[in-house]
């Protein structure tokens, strides 16, 4: 039989496994099989990746890629995800409104303007949304939701968001506990604390970095993280952290993950790995939780290493550049990182000698799983989807936003020299990006229904 495309000459990334000499063979948009080298190809297209390590089609996780952009960031943000070897991104959903209408919205344009496969965590605001949720993780099969634990009072109100208390949340978490396989994804921060220590700062401060991990330190990130990890083990609920950024935090992760194994599971962000509130640029670096400590970075590593880390996503937010004027009090929080992830995650984890197949799987086997997208995503499985980035290790390349394509404009990473960056990012059997360059186009990206998740212990 003559297959569509035969990946050839690579050295192949199978997490949990290994890395090996194999060639990928995909046919009608699926993987047919990983076979070894050496058989003569019978396919439309042959990609010759020889001296290249060839990865499951990468799954960002953790996206915001229409923040400050509207329904244009699903075309400019993941176009600029292909160009990463971002072949799949799950984007939160801020709306306080009607849930399904509203999911409805986004997933019509995203199938008309997206190039690259997405998905939805809408975020869960208010009483009438708790209510609907059953229902609109049925009819979208959404199984995933957010919740910030930082929008109290008027903290949301720029964003149209109601405030809300520990008692939204032990709801929230009641109503998840009884969903089966529906995961919470937290942002752990104690505000009322920030509330009180920013004035003070921002009195005797200078206006940097410092001064916003300053604002919001470790301490306001733990106590959050501590109490809804807490509160979710009261009512059995399964629990997803986003952004660990600090040790504090990830040691509370790690100890709750012994004592529910398979209900907790902890994310960070590339940033949160490699730069330094003392060291990225500011005020680009501005960011919620903030950029922490070196001591926080080599934790965090350990996270990784140890696998309290189960995921590593980029938090990506494409406001422009010119949003980050004024100081570091009035410049937006967040910043672009989804093109940035595979090649900054791969040249800093090798560095530090972590096998690349442990590096691979936080970004493709574990986010596909957890989040409900195996086995279509994340992996070679015969009959997944014909997904897989393909990453030169040896030529360094160094990084610009202007290759980058986000609407955005900048990276905090400008200038960086990095290796493993994508020449090829194929999604569903189709070249995307070809050596180096976007070859895709607008609408080919499409919504991809999720599973609930199922663990050993029967989430």
């Amino acid at each position: 039989m003559k297959s569509d495309l035969w990946v050839r000459g690579g050295q192949v990334v199978i997490p949990g496994h290994g890395v090996c000499a194999m060639d990928v063979v995909i046919h009608q948009g699926k993987v047919l099989g990983v076979f070894e080298p050496g058989q003569r190809p019978d396919a439309s297209r042959v990609l010759d990746v020889s001296e290249k390590i060839v990865l499951p089609g990468v799954v960002d996780a953790h996206t915001h890629i229409t923040i400050g952009l509207g329904e244009t960031g699903y075309e400019t943000e993941t176009r600029s995800a292909s160009l990463g070897g971002v072949t799949t991104t799950l984007s939160y959903l801020l709306d306080p409104g009607n849930l399904a209408q509203a999911l409805e919205r986004e997933i019509a344009t995203g199938q008309e303007r997206a190039c690259s496969d997405f998905g939805l965590h809408p975020c869960i605001m208010t009483d009438v949304q708790i209510k609907a949720l059953a229902k609109v993780i049925d009819r979208f099969h959404v199984p995933s939701f957010k919740f910030f634990m930082v929008y109290r009072g008027e903290e949301g109100a720029h964003l149209g968001i109601p405030g809300n208390d520990d008692g939204f949340l032990l709801k929230l978490l009641r109503t998840a506990a009884t969903l089966p396989g529906v995961i919470p994804c937290v942002h752990a921060e104690n505000v009322e604390l920030f509330w009180m220590l920013r004035p003070e700062v921002e009195r005797d401060g200078e206006g940097s970095l410092k001064d916003w991990e300053r604002s919001r330190p470790d301490f306001v990130e733990a106590d959050a993280t501590q109490r809804v990890l807490y509160l979710a083990e009261k009512v059995d609920s399964p629990l997803y952290v986003v952004h660990v950024t600090c040790r504090e935090a990830l040691n509370m992760v790690r100890r709750a993950k012994v004592r529910r194994p398979g209900k907790v599971f902890a994310e960070t962000c590339i940033h949160y790995l490699t730069l330094t509130c003392e060291t990225a640029p500011s005020p680009a670096g501005k960011i919620s939780p903030p950029l922490r400590h070196p001591d926080d970075v080599e934790s965090l590593w350990e996270g990784v290493a140890d696998g309290t880390i189960d995921v590593i996503a980029s938090d990506h937010v494409p406001r422009h550049y010119t949003a980050k004027e004024g100081d570091i009090w009035q410049a937006s929080s967040g910043f672009p990182g989804i093109a940035t992830l595979v090649p900054i995650l791969l040249t800093e984890g090798v560095k530090r000698g972590l096998p690349l197949e442990v590096l691979v799987e936080k970004i493709t086997t574990a986010p596909a799983t957890i989040f409900g997208l195996a086995p279509s995503k994340g992996s070679f499985i015969p009959r997944s989807d014909g997904d897989l980035t393909v990453v030169d290790p040896v030529t360094p390349v160094e990084i610009a936003a202007t290759r980058l394509a986000s609407a955005a404009e900048y990276t905090p990473y400008e200038g960086h020299v990095v290796k493993y960056v994508p020449t090829y990012t194929v999604i569903r059997g189709n070249v995307v990006v070809d050596n180096g360059q976007f070859v895709g186009k607008s609408g080919f990206g499409t919504y991809i229904p999720r599973n609930r998740y199922m663990s050993r212990s029967g989430i």
